[in-house]
């Protein structure tokens, strides 16, 4: 079964219909598994955010990547966590990360928050985006934070919101600011179990039935 990061399930959804079939079968082939560009960085955006250390020296840290590019995306980013600081300075916290499965258990999807804020009197559970390519989809992108809050939901220290931060294009795109996008996350998820099944992406197999000695 496809198992997603919440970044990788919007580049997926933000793609178009012949790359993300084109991702899809990249997904079920084998794999050993790839080299994450953005893991450093959302290391480091939760030791700043979270625990509060040092921009200046989780920026030396950024500078000593090996892989140059890396070094430099990452950052540009937290130089621009440290400016949106500046705009929204409420309380930082932490939230535990919450996993959705389809229907028909053909992939599952974490939404994994790099950091949790007050804002004006709500918590808001909040994951970063910085993926170059492709362009975000706004639509998409509230279709798919639509898929957790009912993961959140009974909780102990559940959020009151969710938001996906772009430091790309400086928006937050908060789930709360928009109307219901539920409906539209039930047929996009609808539409990749199909998709899915067509592509050979079957659901796991059924345990096989207990035995009972004599």
């Amino acid at each position: 079964m496809p198992s997603f990061g919440f970044s990788a399930f919007l580049k997926l959804l933000s793609l178009t219909d012949r790359r993300q079939l084109s991702e899809l079968r990249k997904r079920l082939a084998p794999s050993d598994g790839g080299y994450d560009f953005h893991r450093g960085f959302r290391l480091l955006a939760n030791r700043y955010l979270s625990r509060g250390e040092t921009l200046a020296d989780l920026l030396a840290e950024a500078d000593g990547f090996a892989n140059p590019a890396e070094a430099r995306s990452a950052r540009a980013a937290l130089e621009y966590l440290s400016e949106w600081r500046v705009d929204f300075p409420g309380e930082l916290m932490a939230f535990e990360p919450r996993t959705f499965e389809s229907p028909d258990g053909r992939f599952k999807v974490r939404f994994t928050p790099d950091f949790g804020i007050n804002i004006a009197g709500q918590t808001v559970a909040v994951h970063i985006w910085k993926t170059l390519r492709p362009d975000l989809d706004a639509r998409m992108t509230y279709a798919a934070m639509s898929l957790f809050p009912p993961a959140f939901a009974g909780h102990a220290n559940a959020p009151d919101d969710l938001a996906v931060l772009s430091v790309l294009n400086g928006r937050l795109y908060r789930l709360s600011d928009v109307p219901d996008h539920s409906l539209l996350a039930s047929r996009v998820v609808a539409a990749l179990d199909a998709r899915l099944e067509e592509l050979g992406g079957g659901r796991p197999p059924a345990p096989p039935p207990a035995t009972i000695s004599p």
